[in-house]
């Protein structure tokens, strides 16, 4: 499927007088993900074009805002239809000189969407983080060194997810190199680093690391630091480390747990799923009922929403997400925090 969109833009780039060389290493601008998500909207279209006799590399804008359209009538949103478009223009000879997705008619059918059709966000967290939390200190996620994989894989995996505000591809980027992690003394830190050539969503000037802040690390003073250090994202990721070096095939941090890909890295997809499960079981764990549509995704906006009731910098949670302005958390990601009925617990 990958191939069939690769090539077309490849022989285009190649028609236009560009080497071979030169044509490969501008097919690697886009993320392997982006390339196959390209290349399965590019068929769709290709066969949409093919049932009414078009050329769908060189039909004129009217036949691409047909198909939108038909793409609108069945329900899509603003955002996919803008993934469309792009892939298009990937593909597709440029119109009047320019690329597709820059054609005055396709520029005013999106902004029409956007108009028709605006995006909708939750307002409230659609999960608790306290009841995760709370379940996250006690068994089955305690004591963590006798724990499945599994269950330490999915709350290590959560427990970054919620403390560093990444999204899931930049967890997925980090290695276990000793150059690219690393523990201060006394395990009240730990350093991540990418693997080499990561390039973030929203790439920065200055890479930064992702820094972990221990909690209520040993010796414990009070009763519910103990409890506090159950939660703590680096004593998670020191028995995670550990662990998985047993079965470890890879420098990628997170790696498979289970057969038939144990050690290999695992997928945005996998890494989606762990936290997805880390949450469902934490409910179940609780006796309440899985919350319907977990999204991995999630953790972002409800760990940003609390930071910021709880008095964190919102420029200081807007570099730790790589949002670059604040008006992107609030627009999309900013929640009512205290609309969830234990918000008040480990606070």
């Amino acid at each position: 499927m990958e191939a069939v969109g690769v090539a077309s833009e490849g022989a285009q780039l190649i028609a236009s007088g560009l080497s071979t060389e030169v044509v490969e290493t501008i097919l690697q601008s886009r993320a392997p993900s982006t390339r196959k998500l390209y290349a399965l909207k590019w068929k769709l279209f290709t066969s949409w074009c093919g049932e009414r006799q078009q050329d769908p590399a060189n039909c004129p804008v009217g036949t691409v805002l047909e198909f939108l359209q038909a793409r609108f009538s069945t329900g899509l949103a603003h955002s996919t239809l803008k993934v469309y478009v792009a892939a298009i223009s990937a593909y597709h000879a440029p119109l009047g000189g320019m690329p597709v997705g820059k054609d005055p008619l396709v520029v005013r059918f999106l902004r029409g969407v956007l108009r028709l059709r605006p995006p909708t966000r939750p307002l409230v967290p659609t999960w608790d983080l306290a009841v995760v939390l709370e379940a996250l200190c006690r068994p089955p996620f305690e004591p963590i060194e006798e724990i499945p994989d599994r269950l330490l894989s999915i709350k290590t995996a959560l427990l970054l997810a919620l403390t560093s505000l990444k999204r899931v591809g930049d967890l997925q980027a980090l290695s276990v190199a000793p150059s690219h992690l690393e523990f201060a003394p006394g395990m009240t830190k730990a350093f991540l680093y990418p693997r080499p050539g990561y390039v973030p969503k929203v790439p920065t000037n200055t890479p930064q690391p992702v820094v972990l802040q221990a909690f209520c690390p040993p010796p414990f003073r009070e009763p519910d630091q103990q409890k506090q250090n159950c939660i703590c994202p680096v004593r998670a990721l020191d028995a995670y480390v550990h662990r998985a070096a047993l079965w470890r095939k890879s420098e990628q941090l997170f790696v498979c747990y289970g057969p038939p890909k144990k050690g290999r890295p695992a997928t945005k997809q996998t890494i989606s799923r762990w936290i997805v499960d880390a949450i469902s079981t934490s409910y179940e764990s609780s006796d309440l009922p899985s919350p319907m549509g977990l999204r991995a995704h999630s953790t972002r906006a409800t760990a940003a929403s609390k930071a910021l009731m709880l008095g964190v910098p919102i420029q200081d949670i807007c570099n730790a997400a790589g949002w670059s302005t604040p008006l992107t958390f609030v627009r999309f990601y900013n929640l009512d925090t205290r609309a969830t009925p234990g918000s008040s617990v480990l606070v």
